[in-house]
Order: C-alpha cells, then sequence, then structure tokens
C-alpha cells in the first residue's frame, strides 16, 4: 500500500483555546454500492460519506477507520475506476446474477460502473467490488 498522509483538520475553539481533531477522509471519498438479483432476489444499498459513515440497508450504520478508508482509496486507484467504462453488462443477463452499481465520489468526480457477476470486465473492478462490500457490511459488525 502506498505512504498518504492522512489530512487532519484542527478546529481550535475561540473561547478556551480548546483543540478538537477531526479526520477527512483521503480526497473526500464517498460513494454507494447498491447489490441486487441473485436467487433470493435481493436489493441492498451501501453509502459511504465523506467523514467515513456507512448507511446500509434495514437502517444499518456504522463507520471506517481512516486506515479503512485509505485502504478503498487505494483500492479505486488500483482500479483504475475512474477510466472504466459505464458498464459492463452481457446481452443475457439470465441465471440468478448480481448486479452491481458502484458510484465513487472523489476529488470532485464522480462515476458510476454497472456490472453483473460473469461479465466480461477488468478483474480490478471485481476486486474493488470485492473491497468497498467487504468494508461496508464489516462496518456494522
Amino acid at each position: 500500500m502506498r505512504s498518504r498522509l492522512l489530512p487532519v483538520l484542527l478546529v481550535v475553539a475561540a473561547c478556551g483555546g480548546t483543540a478538537t481533531a477531526t479526520t477527512t477522509v483521503p480526497g473526500g471519498l464517498s460513494g454507494s454500492i447498491r447489490v441486487s438479483g441473485g436467487i433470493a432476489g435481493i436489493d441492498e444499498t451501501w453509502g459511504l460519506a465523506s467523514d467515513g459513515m456507512v448507511n446500509g440497508p434495514l437502517g444499518r450504520s456504522g463507520s471506517l477507520t481512516p486506515d479503512q478508508v485509505e485502504e478503498l482509496a487505494d483500492a479505486v486507484v488500483d482500479a483504475g475506476f475512474f477510466d472504466l467504462d459505464p458498464e459492463y453488462l452481457p446481452e443475457d443477463r439470465c441465471c440468478d446474477r448480481f448486479t452491481y452499481e458502484l458510484t465513487i465520489t472523489q476529488g470532485g468526480r464522480t462515476h458510476t460502473v454497472t456490472t453483473i457477476d460473469a461479465a466480461d470486465a477488468p478483474d480490478g473492478l471485481f476486486a474493488l467490488i470485492g473491497s468497498w462490500l467487504d468494508a461496508m457490511r464489516g462496518s456494522v459488525g
């Protein structure tokens, strides 16, 4: 993993001189992933706010550590996410496969990519989807 400095914003109160550290995520990383389909017909959406807070289906919520967010930011770069096509979908979408719609905002750019299990898509995209889902689902314990 590449070494990065995680920006830290120090807020100093005008009265009393108390300092509070608030961590922001690298490059303002935020986004969502929607997973739908499969034999059970699931439909779940997970969101990541720029402060690391996670909102999931059924009102579940949690948060990612700055290190976890940095790992996701690295995975976005490794996948070349912002250079990917908007969709990787075969003509035949049958057979109870999951559909993934991943939207990421970082550094003022937003991009959405949609794919389906076993599609002819870059391996990096599926690795990113796996990293994103593992982080989101793991954040709610």
